[in-house]
């Protein structure tokens, strides 16, 4: 991989990338409900595919497979050398029997693939746990990655029932995190609740440090209070940056305002992190959490447009709601916030026009936002900042792996770390990091 700047080269690579027909797409309909699902495999690099399990209202075949590309990136980021998939399946979450029954069915249809050359995870409203037990259940095989276990041609001699095994078992590790109290109704914190906000939190670590910087005392806010946002704004605060704002987006039942925002004041010393994490209950934010302790003096409230998140002065945003909320306006407020380093923790953070449907104008609307973003902000690519839960699948397929929490997740540091040297290896601007990730990893 060259370490040259790239001067537009890699905008020109993901063009022709994106806009490729993938390998194969399977559509679905399902006969109990108004449900429809999309598997797309980008490609079947060294035998497999691999790329999470998504469910929302507006699924499309399109979102399926602009994901799977997004996944074979991540791929050449993090290994194992396989190509990129997606499930996307369109349909409204908020009842949880209805949601488990579309997801048995769904598994159930794609069985094959998943036996056999397809591995899988949680993804936007669908857990980690949650699809391996599904899996489990419907298909009988030991784990949702099992596919790329068994599909993948190893370098090594393992029967892929030793790798299923491992991942199990590290995926469900237990993490002892002394300061952060377990969530009523949790027995513990898990590998796969904290590794790809740790990856998120790491990369802007990592790109800091290399740039002669620590993120001591800088402000951070962070879009999207989920698993990814909180743990990235955990393990920052871990590091003495102080998180200044945060968002969720509520489901229409718990609040007539569709977000919930925790921001304080320029004086404030910002918010008091692990009260926020303890009080998610799914992804909604501070529910329970008393406003003053939640905000040290700041404010706690709800929000038709979300537009308060963006009025709080920062140095570090973090995108880790839905993907393509970044629109036009977004990034204008990103720069009156005085953002310097952007963290992509969503997949595919940036807008497109809803009234187009084809792919090619998708990547067109993107392309334009990137390059107008790239110009503005150091900006850590998806595919970097969002593969700590794909690195540690890797890791744990591959022969004589740890089983410790603590090695998985010094793994996925030690792999993120490595890729952002990668990233700016002779890159000396401190803005054009999407164009540069673009021209290095694809």
């Amino acid at each position: 991989m060259s370490s040259a700047t790239t001067n537009g080269e890699g905008f020109a690579k993901y063009q022709a990338f994106y806009e490729r027909e993938p390998s194969l797409v399977v559509h679905w309909h399902d006969d109990k409900t108004p449900a429809k699902g999309w598997l797309c495999i980008d490609s079947l690099t060294g035998g497999a595919a691999g790329g999470g399990t998504r469910m929302h209202a507006r699924g499309t075949r399109e979102e399926a497979v602009f994901l799977a590309k997004t996944m074979g990136v991540k791929f050449r980021a993090c290994g194992p050398a396989i190509g990129g998939a997606k499930s996307v399946i369109q349909f409204d979450p908020t009842d949880a029997k209805a949601k488990q029954g579309v997801l048995e069915r769904w598994f159930a249809h794609i069985g094959p693939y998943l036996r056999n050359c397809y591995g899988t995870g949680g993804d936007v409203n669908v857990g980690e746990v949650e699809a391996t037990r599904i899996a489990e259940k419907v298909v009988g095989i030991g784990h949702v990655q099992e596919g790329i276990a068994r599909g993948h041609r190893w370098k090594d001699d393992e029967k892929p029932k030793q790798k299923v095994s491992r991942l199990r078992k590290g995926t469900e590790a237990k993490v002892k995190l002394a300061d952060l109290p377990v969530p009523e109704g949790q027995e513990h914190w898990t590998v796969a609740d904290v590794v790809t906000g740790l990856g998120v939190a790491t990369s802007i670590i990592a790109h800091e440090k290399l740039r002669g910087r620590d993120v001591q005392g800088q402000r951070v806010v962070v879009e999207g209070f989920g698993a990814v946002g909180a743990f990235a704004a955990y393990y920052l605060a871990q590091h003495g940056a102080v998180l200044v704002a945060c968002s969720s987006r509520l489901a229409g039942a718990v609040s007539s305002k569709p977000y919930r925002i925790a921001r304080c004041g320029a004086s404030a010393g910002g918010l008091e992190v692990c009260g926020l994490v303890a009080a998610r209950e799914g992804t909604n934010l501070g529910e329970k959490l008393p406003e003053a302790s939640a905000t040290r003096g700041g404010e706690l409230l709800s929000s038709d447009t979300g537009d308060e998140l963006f009025e709080v002065a920062c140095d570090i945003f973090v995108a880790a709601a839905a993907s393509h909320t970044l629109d036009a306006r977004r990034l204008k407020q990103l720069r009156g916030m005085g953002v310097r380093v952007m963290s992509c923790g969503a997949n595919n953070p940036f807008a497109y026009d809803r009234a187009n449907v084809k792919l090619t104008d998708w990547v067109s609307d993107m392309l334009a936002l990137q390059r107008d973003a790239d110009k503005a902000m150091a900006i850590i690519p998806d595919f970097i900042a969002n593969c700590g839960m794909a690195r540690t699948f890797n890791y744990l397929m591959m022969e004589g792996a740890s089983l410790k929490p603590k090695d998985i997740l010094d793994d996925a540091e030690q792999t993120i770390t490595k890729r952002v040297k990668q990233l700016l290896k002779g890159h000396d601007a401190e803005t054009g990091l999407l164009d540069r990730g673009f021209g290095v990893f694809l």
